[in-house]
């Protein structure tokens, strides 16, 4: 099993932007990996593994930072302002599968549509 740490930090480095949450991941040995190309998509036991970006109850949009080295998740912004979904808490875990990407260039036949340019989203349900 492969063991990862996350470590939360506040940003602030351009003083033009809000501060934002900043979430970096280590390796048991304590180097940095990418949470897009380092975390295998499959785990050991042959489960795919999912990177949380939006965890369940909560309203901030965080996501996996394509053009940042080692890919943090980070709180999006836009227009200058961190988003937050409007309509209160998800009810679902949104995050994406590493080692994925969807082809802005490819049309999917069945929903017509093509892909966003990010690693491959998924919304994951848990019923108790």
């Amino acid at each position: 099993m492969v063991e990862y740490h996350v470590r939360k930090t506040i940003s602030n480095n351009d003083k033009t932007q809000p501060q934002f949450y900043l979430y970096t991941f280590k390796n048991k040995k304590e180097k940095k990996i990418s949470t897009w190309h380092d975390v295998p998509l499959f785990s050991n036991s042959g489960n795919l593994n999912f990177i949380c970006e939006i965890p369940k109850w909560t309203r901030k949009k965080f996501e996996i930072k394509k053009e940042k080295k080692f890919n943090p998740i980070q709180q999006d912004v836009k227009n200058g302002k961190l988003r937050e979904f409007m309509y209160g808490d998800i009810m679902f875990n949104y995050g994406a599968f590493p080692q994925t990407w969807e082809d802005p260039d490819h049309n999917t036949p069945e929903t017509g549509k093509k892909g966003d340019n990010d690693p491959l989203g998924k919304k994951i349900f848990f019923f108790l």
